[in-house]
């Protein structure tokens, strides 16, 4: 099938696989994460690379920037960091009983991290904890724009929204599937996840989940939503790893983007909603400038 390549594609850059991206808050960096540990920061116009950060020594399993010099990161043994990527040091660090999932609040001034017993909210930048919330099996989590709201996800099928102390706990309409990567729509009315085949979208206002086919032939890994609300990309993996980037009124999709060699890890729009980013098994970052024109790549048969 015919797709647009990348505008960026950093091939291989992260051996055995590239997990976590996060662009920075002015959406001219992308971080990535990789399975050895590593951080890599990235020009996202250019690709050039800025900085190596040797910050674990375990798979990132989550990835975001508290400003325009510190990144924050937590690997599958539950180190947690912040680092000061000009000064290339340790700002602070935590430890806890390994991590499947973070989630920054919008203000920075907290986030969460989720292993096998359930959520921790820790402050930053000190990285204290300060709240937890037993969750069985807990797979994604989600901070909501106002920062007044979380959503969980669970191993389970179960899907639930916290308040911001951990307290209150609503369950939402279950879905027929494990709901991947949940991500909060930006007026905070939408909640949106992958699942195998489908999007899974809860309407917060009415309790109403809907199930959206979509062209991936297995399990859609990572969504995210376009600040302006007005788009929406999806990532596959195991069957397919097709990136794809939907009109969010019409959930038609706008572009087919290059196909990653394996599975799809991590699929993210910039902060200024001009590049989409994805990440994959195979190492590499894509990068998409979303104000370049659409233009299709037929791919050669050997490719095949």
């Amino acid at each position: 099938m015919a797709t647009q390549a990348p505008n960026v594609d950093l091939a291989r850059v992260h051996e055995s696989g590239a997990w976590r991206i996060a662009f920075d808050p002015g959406s001219q960096r992308i971080a990535s994460g990789g399975y050895r540990g590593k951080i890599k920061i990235w020009s996202a116009e250019d690709g050039d690379e800025l900085y190596v950060l040797d910050a674990h020594q375990k798979p990132v399993t989550g990835l975001g920037w508290l400003d325009e010099r510190q990144v924050v990161s937590v690997d599958s043994s539950g180190l947690l960091v912040v680092n000061n990527i000009d000064a290339r040091q340790q700002v602070a660090s935590a430890q806890f009983s390994g991590a499947i999932d973070m989630a920054i609040a919008p203000d920075r001034a907290w986030l969460l991290v989720i292993n096998a017993s359930g959520i921790n909210k820790v402050s930053l930048p000190a990285l204290e904890l300060t709240a937890q919330y037993p969750f069985e099996s807990p797979l994604s989590v989600a901070v909501s724009h106002s920062g007044e709201r979380v959503a969980v996800s669970s191993a389970t099928g179960h899907v639930s929204l916290l308040d911001a102390g951990l307290k209150q706990r609503v369950e939402l309409k279950r879905p027929s599937r494990k709901a991947r990567d949940l991500v909060f729509s930006p007026d905070d009315k939408l909640l949106l996840a992958g699942g195998w085949f489908r999007l899974l979208v809860w309407q917060l206002d009415t309790d109403r989940l809907v199930e959206q086919a979509t062209e991936h032939l297995g399990k859609v890994n990572s969504v995210d939503i376009s600040p302006d609300g007005a788009r929406w990309v999806s990532l596959g993996r195991d069957t397919d790893s097709q990136l794809l980037l939907y009109d969010a009124s019409s959930l038609q999709v706008e572009r087919r983007l290059q196909t990653h060699e394996l599975c799809g890890q991590r699929a993210r729009f910039s902060p200024n909603g001009r590049y989409v980013a994805s990440s994959s098994d195979d190492g590499s970052v894509h990068i998409y400038d979303l104000h370049a024109p659409y233009r299709l790549t037929v791919p050669y048969l050997e490719d095949y």
